[in-house]
């Protein structure tokens, strides 16, 4: 394992790594064996993977192939050393059984102050990828491909502009099926930020010297919900170090009801034009599996359509379209179970226009059961966590989370009275775009929150919007209008 040995040619603030890293990048991904007796943050698996210039880095993040923006942002100053590692974790299911995460680590050829001196640890949570084995962001698969361009845009500014990181790809991910290794869990709150949280203890096993205690989180899309669920569990669960900042882009911190309040409006979200139903899928799925056992991933579905389901999950990376889901229906409706869409959909969406959580009917066990867990995936920011100083960067032209989504989010960190500030960027450059043209300026808002002499981050695209008349910040519709809230999804 990475953990025994001597180091390469660390020590001393060095960023590089002060234990042996001369695992197999394959050992990353395979069965560690029994880890219960090793504490959280453990290095089970060390790989070194590659250098990279910062022209390297600068020619991915430049890359135009999918229809995304190119970074905009400063030049960068630093390349990378490119490490994979496995380390220890807790899932997040009710008997907190240990677990492992894989993860790509990148450290600063050159470091933003120097050699010597420590700068923060920065976690940085990945979007939504699919829950496949070969979909985890460090292994870099074409099957992947469709975002990746939007993970190496976040994640690579930060490197390029001299800050160590560790990208978890989250439990489940390695040795993916393997016994007692449940998938990794959509937006599972525990599951996530345990993952998260632990990967900052791990990127201390590797280079503690070159470390300050201060912890830095990152995430976009998926990965907004992470940093934030992450955050939230961080005064109770601890990652040996204290939370200094958490940057989001375009983060899916809305309520988790929605995956069950779409039942009731299954013409709105067709399999064929919209994510929604395939993530609901993801999310019901993966939380069967890891709260109830193998034996419970299916039962939600309608067993004629299990076959379907089973090869999506096993399958399917985020792409533009799932021809395998589509064969099988028109919307998510037509793959659960009538029992459970029955018994969901109205008791999911916010009162007055549905039951607010209240479960009624024959059914009432089952939809207790998962609004119970729904609600537990959505935690209120509250203790230390309201402290911290949070920025949000979100884009005019957002398709993937829109602009009646984005005014919940405001509204419940809002509700929480957290510390945040947001970047508007009033250019229509959407979901992904939202990384390319920003990253620069979070990487900047960084330092300044974490180092003593860095100066106010430059502009960047951001512009401040109006606050409402309960003080939240406030899109406006393109008619000119208040952006609501969707009353599916309104914060609970």
């Amino acid at each position: 394992g990475g953990d025994t040995g001597p180091g390469e040619a660390g020590g001393g603030g060095t960023f590089l790594p002060e234990i042996a890293c001369t695992d197999t990048i394959a050992s990353v991904y395979a069965d560690p064996g029994d880890v219960s007796a090793k504490p959280k943050g453990t290095i089970l698996k060390c790989a070194k993977d590659k250098d990279m210039t910062a022209a390297d880095l600068t020619a991915a993040v430049k890359v135009d192939d999918a229809g995304n923006l190119a970074y905009s942002g400063p030049a960068f100053t630093s390349g990378a050393h490119v490490y994979r590692v496995l380390y220890v974790t807790e899932r997040g299911d009710p008997k907190n059984s240990p677990g492992y995460s894989s993860a790509l680590l990148l450290l600063p050829e050159t470091p933003r102050l120097g050699t010597g001196k420590p700068l923060p640890v920065v976690l940085s949570a990945h979007g939504s990828r699919g829950q496949a084995a070969k979909c985890a962001p460090s292994l870099d698969d074409p099957a992947g491909a469709y975002v990746e361009e939007d993970f190496q845009h976040q994640v690579y500014p930060l490197v390029g502009l001299g800050f160590p990181v560790i990208a978890p790809d989250l439990a489940g991910y390695a040795n993916f099926g393997g016994a007692g290794n449940p998938p990794p869990a959509y937006d599972d709150a525990l599951d996530v930020g345990r993952s998260m949280l632990d990967g900052a203890r791990a990127i201390r096993k590797v280079i503690p010297s070159s470390l300050t205690q201060q912890v830095v989180i990152t995430g976009h899309s998926q990965g907004g919900y992470t940093a934030l669920a992450a955050l939230a569990l961080a005064d109770s669960y601890g990652l040996d170090g204290v939370v200094a900042a958490v940057a989001v882009y375009s983060p899916l911190w809305l309520s988790q009801r929605t995956w069950g309040a779409i039942f009731a409006a299954p013409t709105s979200y067709p399999l064929a034009t919209s994510a929604v139903g395939p993530v609901s899928i993801w999310y019901h799925y993966t939380h069967s599996y890891l709260l109830d056992g193998p034996d419970a991933a299916l039962e939600l579905f309608d067993p004629a359509k299990a076959a379907a389901i089973q090869a999506f999950v096993n399958n399917d990376c985020w792409a533009a379209s799932y021809p395998d889901l589509e064969d099988a229906g028109t919307s998510a409706n037509d793959l659960f179970s009538t029992t459970y869409t029955q018994a969901i959909a109205y008791a999911a969406i916010p009162a007055p226009n549905g039951g607010g959580g209240q479960c009624n009917g024959s059914n009432a066990a089952l939809c207790k059961t998962w609004i119970g867990r729904m609600t537990a995936d959505y935690p209120h920011l509250t203790g230390g966590a309201t402290k911290v100083p949070v920025l949000l960067a979100y884009a005019n032209g957002d398709t993937a989370i829109t602009p009646d989504g984005m005014q919940c989010v405001f509204n419940r960190l809002s509700g929480d009275k957290v510390d945040y500030s947001l970047c508007y960027d009033p250019n229509p450059v959407g979901h992904g775009g939202v990384v390319a043209e920003n990253a620069g300026y979070v990487v900047d808002w960084i330092a300044h929150q974490t180092l003593p002499d860095a100066g106010a981050p430059a502009a960047g695209n951001c512009t401040m919007l109006g606050k409402n008349d309960a003080g939240v910040p406030q899109l406006i519709t393109p008619e000119g209008g208040v952006q609501l809230c969707n009353p599916l999804i309104s914060p609970q």
